[in-house]
């Protein structure tokens, strides 16, 4: 097994034991102020940061390093609507020359939560506008894409505004990567990490 196909495996693994215990562990989270509304509730909105691992379909693409941040708004308790901008740092290999494929993502997607006192997994969905930036042997060029991404994630409330988030993502991008070369997929998946705030 090359070294590739472990890290692949490992976030993969890592990712589905996350999605599938974080509901077990849920804990009741501390009773609101009298008066005070539920986090999330309807008007409110939150913005977030994580960070983690982009895993590209291709086999000539290696995992590399994917950066996120996000708006999101509350129309339900449950239901939200939030807007991404996402990087991705993916490794050329297997070509006679060495470079990175850098996808860039502007997405936007509906997002349903459900409540779990301390710990909220949710599922989201969505569209968005793909631009792949390459860097092969020092030659720079781009190509543009719209997708549409699935997946979900959990929070974990540390106070009633402020949350540690983990996410995986399939970002499902349509035809072929095209730099210099031909690359097999541009589709990847990311496996994030972040903090989230809310705010009415």
């Amino acid at each position: 097994m090359t070294l590739t196909m472990a890290f692949r495996r490992l976030a993969l693994s890592a990712a589905l034991v996350l999605c599938v215990a974080a509901p077990l562990g849920a804990q009741t989270r501390p009773a609101p102020r009298r008066g005070a509304d539920p986090v999330p509730s309807r008007g409110m909105s939150a913005v977030g940061i994580s960070a983690g691992f982009a895993l590209p379909a291709a086999d000539d693409l290696d995992p590399g390093f994917a950066l996120a941040v996000n708006f999101e708004h509350y129309f339900s308790r449950r239901v939200s609507l939030r807007g991404q901008v996402g990087g991705a740092w993916e490794d050329i290999e297997g070509h006679s020359f060495q470079g990175t494929v850098k996808p860039m993502s502007f997405t936007g997607n509906v997002v349903y939560n459900w409540e779990g006192g301390a710990v909220h997994p949710y599922v989201t969905g969505g569209l968005g506008y793909y631009r792949f930036r390459y860097l092969e042997a020092s030659l720079y060029s781009a190509d543009n894409h719209f997708g549409g991404n699935l997946g979900g994630g959990v929070e974990f409330f540390m106070s009633r505004r402020d949350t540690i988030t983990a996410e995986v993502l399939a970002h499902l991008v349509s035809g072929y990567a095209q730099g210099r070369a031909l690359y097999e997929s541009p589709m990847y998946w990311t496996i994030l990490f972040g903090y989230k705030k809310y705010w009415r």
